[in-house]
C-alpha cells in the first residue's frame, strides 16, 4: 500500500502544484485585467479629453473667426479715422494759412490805416490853412466888391455931376 500512498501523495502535490501554478495564474491573470481595465479607462478619458478638445479647438476656431472678423471691421474704421483726421488736419493746416493771409491783410490794412490818418491829419491842417487863405481872400473879395461898389457909387455921382456941371 505504501506505493498508493505515494501516488496519492504525488497526485496531492501535482494538484497543489497546478492550485499553485493556477493560483499565480489567475493573479496574474487577475493583475493583467486590472491593468487592462486601468488602460481601457485611461484610453476612454483620452478619448473624451481628445473629443473636449477637438470641441474645444472648433470653438476657438469659430472665435478666432468672429475676432478676425470684428479686426478687419475695427482695422476699416480706424483707416477711415485715421484718413478723416488726416482730412481734417489739412483743413485745419488751410485755414491756419487762411488765417496767416487775413492777419497779414490786416497787418497791412493796419499799416495802410494809419499812413492815410497821417495823411488824413496832414490834409486837415493843410485844410484849415487853405481855409484861413480863403477866408483871408473872402474877406479881401468882399473888402473889394465893397470898394467897387462905392467906386461905381461915386463914379455916377461923378458922371452925374459931369453931366450936369456940362450941361449948365
Amino acid at each position: 500500500m505504501a506505493p498508493k500512498v505515494s501516488t496519492d501523495e504525488r497526485l496531492t502535490q501535482i494538484n497543489e502544484e497546478l492550485s499553485s501554478l493556477l493560483e499565480a495564474k489567475m493573479e496574474f491573470l487577475t493583475r493583467t485585467l486590472s491593468e487592462t481595465q486601468r488602460f481601457t479607462q485611461k484610453i476612454a478619458n483620452t478619448e473624451l479629453e481628445i473629443e473636449r478638445n477637438n470641441s474645444q479647438h472648433s470653438r476657438f476656431e469659430s472665435d478666432l473667426s468672429a475676432l478676425s472678423a470684428r479686426l478687419k471691421t475695427v482695422s476699416n474704421e480706424l483707416d477711415t479715422k485715421q484718413n478723416e483726421k488726416n482730412a481734417q488736419e489739412k483743413e485745419v493746416q488751410r485755414f491756419e494759412l487762411e488765417i496767416a493771409g487775413a492777419q497779414k491783410a490786416i497787418d497791412e490794412g493796419k499799416g495802410l490805416i494809419t499812413s492815410l490818418s497821417k495823411e488824413r491829419a496832414e490834409l486837415e491842417k493843410e485844410t484849415k490853412k487853405l481855409q484861413g487863405e480863403v477866408d483871408k481872400i473872402e474877406a479881401g473879395v468882399t473888402e473889394l466888391r465893397e470898394l467897387k461898389e462905392r467906386l461905381l457909387g461915386k463914379s455916377s455921382a461923378l458922371k452925374a455931376e459931369l453931366g450936369a456941371g456940362g450941361e449948365g
